[in-house]
């Protein structure tokens, strides 16, 4: 809740409640409505819920969500370049590129999956963040306190964060539903199929031009070598397929099989054409020297 006190309004947090000192009146703003609150003389204290956060007139007491932001912004990814652990709950959360200065702020209902597809999209502006859980709030409270953190940006910063400028839609996330990883069987075990595992595996790398089997999901990688992997594919916006050799219902025992039929000790493993190309830092080697490009156009 906002709201905007005329003069002679003034604050008792302790109390929640409001006093002034003469005929005054205010407008209380919540979601979607705009309640007038008349102040009669001689009536000492007005009960108001949650009036922390007014300060004066016109001014919105932002220092819940100045206290939010002060604290110290995690890094997005590990020294390994695995993606940092973030909840997996409801929040408010800010990104903030490789100098320091605040990017964007976003309200996710999976704080974790929303920063990891900015670490996926963008790079070069998502370096670390900073976030608030919000578990088992309404949309409205959420908001509420989305608009906080908003304002508290703007106070301390003179300006809103580029990404929440009108008309940018850079941070925006609004895609259709990511590709599905391969799956090597229908989930029933390796005893009711009819061929093999290797036979399995060789029909996925020969029918398809580009597969990564990698550890983890396409928008999930659960090491920072297959997050590499599937980030150097991503940004060379090629078509490619991904398998999980951690899923077992799936890909049973598939994370030794590959490492088998490869005579490659490591995951991820990368497939061109029907080859294998290597592991992650071959294939980050080449995709410096841009011979991944020039493999991925033929």
């Amino acid at each position: 809740m906002l709201l905007h006190a005329f003069p002679g309004l003034s604050v008792r947090p302790d109390l929640g409640r409001l006093s002034y000192s003469h005929n005054a009146r205010c407008t209380m703003h919540i979601p979607h409505r705009v309640v007038p609150l008349y102040l009669q003389k001689d009536a000492s204290l007005v009960s108001y819920s949650r009036c922390w956060n007014v300060r004066c007139a016109g001014q919105v007491d932002t220092s819940q969500a100045s206290t939010s932001q002060s604290m110290a912004a995690k890094p997005v990814k590990t020294a390994d370049g695995s993606l940092n652990d973030f909840p997996q709950s409801a929040g408010v959360y800010s990104i903030y590129s490789s100098d320091g200065k605040l990017q964007y702020i976003g309200l996710s209902r999976k704080i974790a999956v929303s920063i990891a597809t900015h670490a996926q999209d963008l790079p070069d502006l998502t370096h670390s963040a900073k976030f608030e859980e919000t578990p088992g709030n309404s949309k409205e409270a959420m908001v509420a306190r989305w608009q906080e953190w908003l304002q508290a940006a703007v106070t301390e910063t003179g300006g809103i964060p580029p990404g929440n400028a009108k008309g940018n839609t850079t941070w925006s996330i609004r895609r259709s539903a990511p590709k599905p990883e391969l799956k090597l069987t229908p989930g029933k075990g390796l005893q009711d199929l009819t061929c093999s595992v290797d036979d399995l595996l060789d029909q996925v790398v020969k029918t398809n031009k580009v597969v990564a089997f990698v550890k983890g999901t396409r928008t999930q990688p659960q090491c920072g070598f297959s997050y590499k992997v599937l980030s150097i594919l991503n940004e060379s916006k090629v078509n490619f397929e991904v398998v999980n050799v951690l899923d077992e219902v799936y890909n049973p025992n598939l994370r030794e099989a590959i490492k088998t039929y490869s005579q490659w000790p490591t995951i991820p493993q990368l497939y061109i054409a029907g080859e294998l190309v290597g592991g992650a830092d071959i294939v980050e080697e080449m995709h410096t020297k841009g011979e991944l490009k020039e493999l991925l156009s033929q």
